[in-house]
């Protein structure tokens, strides 16, 4: 369901980001509501996963404003970025475990990094979270030990840790089997049923339908359309329908 304009948790307007001398987006203007799932869709190198980045600090946008819950991001300082991300998590689409530290490691290293939780208790969550994934008694594995379904979903349980309440999800389902892929979108609907609110990007049509309550389509810098899961049943929008028969790559 779409939810109403006062509820929204994320409004972005006007932004302009770069990568050198290249303009990647300018004057996006998109709006994500509390609860819901949106997808984002676009043709390779439209920027899809630099406007996730932009979103969470990894990449300085140029211009513009993003607020989370009307706090301007653009104006943070490291310590105020610190903060935002306990509130923002971000699924990688490699998953981005370290290659060193055992999977429960791995989970527990947010909670050093961002809590005082004793060891303990850090142990416990991890092994906890763990299960929530479908994934119990991994916990003393290393990151080459898993398959790449269990290392997304691994990464996908680090990123749960802090419990934030926006996810953006990079290419989670990419390279997966049908299985694994099914596992990661439920998982995904779980979240969002729980009243997490999340962005996904993906190429993975049936994923996106699957868990997706609007779609937005980037491009030529900007988002060009964005429909409801009930207009795409009744009427697509043709760059949507284009980009689902794979007529835009």
């Amino acid at each position: 369901m779409v939810k109403e304009k006062s509820e929204v948790l994320l409004s972005i307007h006007n932004l302009e980001t770069r990568f050198g001398s290249r303009t990647i987006h300018h004057g996006l203007d998109l709006d994500v509501y509390r609860g819901e799932l949106l997808v984002l869709f676009g043709g390779s190198g439209t920027g899809k996963s630099t406007l996730l980045r932009a979103i969470i600090g990894l990449d300085k946008a140029a211009g513009g404003s993003i607020k989370l819950d009307d706090e301007e991001l653009s104006e943070l300082d490291d310590k105020g970025w610190r903060e935002i991300r306990r509130k923002i998590g971000y699924s990688f689409q490699s998953g981005a475990l370290f290659d060193s530290l055992t999977v429960g490691e791995n989970l527990e290293y947010p909670l050093r990094e961002f809590t005082k939780l004793p060891a303990e208790e850090r142990k416990a969550s991890a092994v906890a979270m763990l299960a929530r994934v479908g994934l119990p008694g991994i916990e003393g594995l290393y990151p080459s030990e898993l398959s790449g379904g269990m290392q997304k979903r691994v990464g996908m349980a680090r990123t749960l840790m802090l419990d934030p309440g926006l996810i953006l999800y990079d290419e989670p389902t990419a390279g997966l089997d049908p299985a694994n892929s099914k596992m990661i979108a439920e998982l995904m609907r779980e979240l969002k049923e729980s009243g997490k609110t999340g962005i996904l990007v993906t190429h993975d049509v049936a994923c996106a339908l699957s868990v997706g309550d609007r779609i937005a389509f980037l491009h030529g810098g900007k988002i060009s359309v964005v429909q409801t899961r009930s207009d795409l049943d009744k009427a697509p929008d043709e760059r949507i329908s284009a980009y689902m028969n794979g007529e835009i790559e």
